[in-house]
């Protein structure tokens, strides 16, 4: 591992571990066996180390949801098939959600970010807007129906985790379909 992914990764051990406020740069210069100057010269500051821990998540996320793109035939089988991994994922990696639950919509990321983090997500807005066309969900712009979605899921999967909900195989099927559901036109 080269040194600046040595140093996301030790930052996101330590944030997650110790909170951001508790995590100095030093410190992560020192769990990612690097000095300071090597840090700095990645880096500017803490801030810029969150930023680059969002994008490498978001990346490997959209990696996992999006591998079997090009094969669906079909909206339904589209939808089931993104956020089925969508929530795997989330649930196999619990520090990289938690990062995400507690970042994604933090002044901390900013706008460079954001936009560099989203760009692999567009198939989200793509179904939805085929779905939209061809009258099977409710009448909002599609890029809100990602949004509603992807908080729904990810709300609910927070909350289990703090209330110690164990989310199973047919737990995460369940969502998903509840999730679905919530977006179906009905007649």
């Amino acid at each position: 591992m080269d040194k600046k992914n040595k140093i996301i990764s030790a930052g996101l051990a330590l944030i997650e571990e110790r909170g951001l406020h508790r995590t100095p740069m030093s410190m992560i210069a020192e769990r990612a066996d690097v000095g300071m100057g090597t840090v700095y010269r990645y880096f500017e500051n803490k801030e810029d180390i969150i930023n680059a821990i969002y994008i490498r998540i978001k990346e490997e996320e959209a990696a996992i949801v999006f591998v079997n793109n090009s094969i669906h035939k079909d909206v339904e089988s589209t939808f089931f098939d993104y956020y089925t991994r969508m929530v795997h994922y989330f649930v196999e990696n619990p520090v990289r959600f938690n990062f995400i639950s507690q970042y994604a919509f933090s002044p901390i990321i900013n706008e460079n970010t954001q936009k560099e983090a989203m760009s692999n997500f567009h198939h989200f807005d793509e179904m939805y807007q085929k779905g939209l066309d061809q009258g099977i969900f409710k009448d909002i712009k599609a890029e809100h129906l990602t949004f509603f979605v992807f908080s729904a899921i990810a709300g609910w999967l927070k909350s289990a985790s703090e209330l110690g909900i164990k989310v199973t195989k047919k737990y995460r099927e369940t969502l998903v379909k509840m999730a679905w559901d919530s977006v179906l036109k009905t007649s």
